[in-house]
């Protein structure tokens, strides 16, 4: 939203600097987002007139002038046509700075091919006022010389204005006004309208068949006036805030929209079939060409206003490309209305049209100022365009809405705020922003809340504006005072969010999925059965029928409709609750974490790393990472069979002793269909065991001065000792200064399997000799063929 300093000061007094009208208005909520300055006369440049002039004796086109400022007569070097002896003229004097788009000019006393010239006269364009460069301005004969032109063409700043959703009384300069006159302590006032009487009756003018979205329709009709262009006072008011003059009514329109936020629409009554308007909406299929030139199709949920035959204008957003007021216009009918706010929304984001009257029927307008809209709209189209009024304002509507009353309690001002506000003081306030204040006491009031504050529902939103006109400034800063209620480890929510957080940075992406399930997503999970699936008493759809067992089901839909739409790269995890009806398999209610991945490891690569697949093992490797970030130490990976699985592609995991769930590649059966062919891997874990695991403590651990040391140990095991019994056998053992163990070889032959292990060796605050490694690994080697039956190679 523009505003024009020189406007707006039209309704309210300005007796501050920009600077501090700009800070107000910020500080009371509107919030000043830039601010530039037009037509500013350079200071220094003064009224000087003409006395004589002589040509250059070394130009044909310039001339040597002598001029008077009235303080002094300067010798001037002029190349303009019209330097003539008389002509009164700005002058810019020694020192006058110009501030260009190309840098700051500044006027020396110079010499102009050897002629000293101590000033300069200027034209139009060289004072910013116009674009006129043909020759001197000339100012009136009986201007007062050595007078700052400054004060003859004050110039005017633009400031553009955010205003919230919830404010549509900002949308306007009188709207804006109101507020800067309580800032500043001065009263604002409405321009006088005078409009002639006329009875003369329009029956038939105005019909409104959908009052639920037309809330009130004003109409009048103007005869007899003579399109044209603006007077210059109404186009520079227009391009100070932006807009581009057309003609004299449709500026006014504009004007009258601008300074009281109340859109109104001018129709040339020759074009409207039977002379006449209607509200209506719009009949399916039906069209309307807008004056964009967009042809739209309609649906009986767009408001329109139509004529006896087809619809004229899109109500509240913009009007048809044949109603428009022409230079052939000589009946005008003149539009104010109120429309239901949510609607014109609606057709407004649907049909992708939005314009200045859109912006505020959105917001929502003041039902009470469609009637002194018109009536100042049709005194300036008397004023500008001639004429005479032709009908009476024919008005209809459902009734006025009731206005909010809203209590307020002093006390309660006082407390919200933390200002010590005396209660004179807010009720001034109150009605300095033209709230009606009733039965004022000791302790409160009542304030109704005027029809053009559609935000004031509540005492809260009162205190609001005591708080911002009073000034927010005002508000003393007390110290937060936090109460411990428990210790953060008993946050429930906490180690959830902990697990997720950890699971994200492995690089997996987060699926969120109805709890609400079918029958066929529920029975996807060969651990249930129809009896042990929660089903809902009263199901809002036989599609979400059924509370989830596990999260397999939901899971395996997003996969494949990701693998249909060919996304077949995919790392993807869920966190939520299942439910199960029997208690022997699952607690009702249970946290279940479940993970999916398929695809190619790094397509973003080229040769042959662009072909690797994701495997089992690049699951069991996610699964590893996420129990360090965790601080779980105690897992292990057992093979195990489960229909939901390929037979021997799958691994239950189970955490100090406990199972927590089981992983591998999905059975044949469950991706039947898929248009993938790359395998898909699934993790199931209760997310309880992973979060019950013993954590241990985090601590920082730098990285050590000292050099490791490396030996390894290769043995001829039964084929039954997994990995995992080795490296719980080496936990047990401890032997001092290990630091890892890595399984670099293995390989089975007659039912006998090789395994070969590189042990480090590594002591924190010093270097280990080659004596105690060899001590330590000596001794490690003898318990393994001791304890474990190895075969030493």
């Amino acid at each position: 939203m523009n505003i024009s300093r020189n406007w707006l000061a039209k309704y309210v007094t300005i007796d501050c600097d920009l600077a501090t009208l700009c800070d107000k208005l910020t500080m009371a909520g509107i919030e000043v987002e830039a601010v530039e300055t037009a037509g500013t006369v350079p200071a220094g440049v003064v009224v000087g007139k003409i006395l004589t002039r002589a040509p250059h004796p070394d130009s044909d086109h310039m001339s040597v002038c002598t001029v008077d400022i009235g303080s002094s007569t300067l010798q001037i070097v002029c190349g303009a046509p019209n330097c003539d002896p008389g002509n009164v003229v700005p002058v810019a004097t020694i020192g006058t700075v110009f501030h260009t788009p190309e840098g700051d000019f500044k006027i020396k006393k110079s010499k102009l091919r050897g002629i000293e010239s101590q000033g300069m006269m200027c034209s139009e364009k060289e004072l910013g006022l116009s674009d006129n460069h043909d020759g001197l301005m000339l100012l009136a004969a009986d201007t007062e010389l050595g007078l700052p032109v400054e004060t003859l063409f004050p110039g005017d700043t633009r400031i553009e204005i955010e205003v919230t959703p919830n404010r549509p009384d900002w949308l306007s300069m009188w709207g804006v006004a109101r507020d800067v006159s309580c800032l500043l302590g001065t009263e604002a006032k409405l321009p006088e309208v005078k409009v002639p009487p006329c009875t003369i009756p329009a029956p038939g003018l105005v019909t409104v068949e959908a009052p639920d979205l037309c809330r009130r329709y004003t109409g009048r009709l103007i005869r007899n006036v003579k399109v044209g262009p603006s007077p210059e006072w109404l186009q520079k008011a227009l391009e100070s805030v932006g807009l581009r003059p057309i003609n004299n009514v449709v500026d006014v329109t504009n004007y009258v929209m601008m300074e009281l936020g109340q859109p109104l629409h001018a129709f040339d009554r020759s074009k409207l079939r039977e002379g006449r308007v209607v509200a209506r909406r719009a009949k399916s299929g039906e069209t309307i060409t807008t004056l964009d030139g967009k042809t739209l199709t309609l649906e009986p949920r767009h408001l329109v206003i139509a004529d006896a035959e087809k619809p004229m204008a899109l109500a509240g957003v913009m009007g048809g490309e044949f109603s428009g007021v022409t230079e052939a216009t000589t009946d005008v009918l003149l539009e104010s209305a109120v429309f239901f706010s949510s609607n014109i929304r609606a057709t407004s984001r649907e049909l992708g049209i939005s314009s200045d009257s859109s912006y505020r029927y959105e917001r929502g307008v003041d039902w009470d100022m469609a009637e002194f809209a018109s009536n100042r709209a049709a005194q300036l189209i008397l004023e500008t365009a001639g004429g005479e009024l032709g009908s009476e304002l024919v008005d209809v509507n459902a009734g006025r809405p009731e206005e909010k009353v809203i209590p307020c309690r002093f006390d309660r001002v006082r407390a919200l705020i933390g200002t010590q506000v005396s209660n004179e003081r807010i009720v001034e306030i109150f009605r300095a922003l033209h709230l009606k204040v009733d039965e004022v006491t000791d302790t409160g009031c009542t304030v109704t809340a005027p029809l053009f504050r559609l935000d004031l529902e509540r005492e809260a939103d009162l205190i609001e504006e005591v708080a911002r006109i009073d000034g927010l400034d005002k508000i003393p800063e007390i110290p937060v005072t936090g109460k411990l209620c428990a210790s953060i480890r008993e946050d429930a929510y906490l180690p959830l969010e902990t697990m997720r957080n950890k699971i994200i940075a492995t690089g997996f992406c987060e699926c969120l999925h109805y709890s609400t399930v079918n029958r066929e997503s529920a029975l996807s999970d060969s651990r249930f059965g129809e009896a042990d699936l929660i089903r809902l008493s009263n199901p809002i759809s036989l599609e979400l029928a059924i509370m989830r067992p596990s999260l397999l089901g939901e899971m395996l839909g997003t996969l494949e409709r990701n693998i249909s739409r060919r996304n077949l790269t995919q790392k993807l995890f869920e966190i939520g609750k299942a439910f199960c009806r029997n208690p022997e398999l699952f607690p009702e209610e249970r946290f279940e974490l479940c993970m999916a991945l398929t695809g190619l490891k790094h397509p973003e690569r080229y040769s042959d790393e662009q072909k690797l697949q994701y495997d089992f093992y690049d699951l069991k490797g996610a699964l590893e990472s996420i129990f360090e970030l965790m601080n779980i130490k105690r897992y292990r990976f057992v093979p195990a069979d489960d229909a939901r699985f390929r037979k021997g592609h799958a691994a239950e995991v189970q955490i100090e002793g406990k199972k927590a769930g089981m992983f591998g590649e999905l059975s044949r059966n469950l991706t039947k269909g898929w248009r993938t062919t790359y395998p898909v891997f699934v993790a199931q874990l209760d997310a309880a065991v992973l979060l019950g695991a013993d954590h241990g403590a985090g601590y920082y651990v730098p990285f050590s001065l000292f050099p490791a040391t490396s030996r390894d140990v290769a043995f001829v095991a039964p084929a039954g000792l997994t990995h995992a019994d080795v490296l719980e056998f080496i936990r047990r053992a401890k032997p001092a200064d290990l630091e890892s163990v890595r399984l670099f070889d293995i390989f089975e032959k007659d039912g006998r399997k090789s395994m070969a292990y590189q042990l480090t060796f590594r002591n924190g605050e010093r270097t280990l000799t080659d004596a105690e490694v060899n001590a330590r690994f000596e001794k490690l080697r003898e318990k393994l063929k001791n304890e474990l039956k190895v075969e030493l190679r």
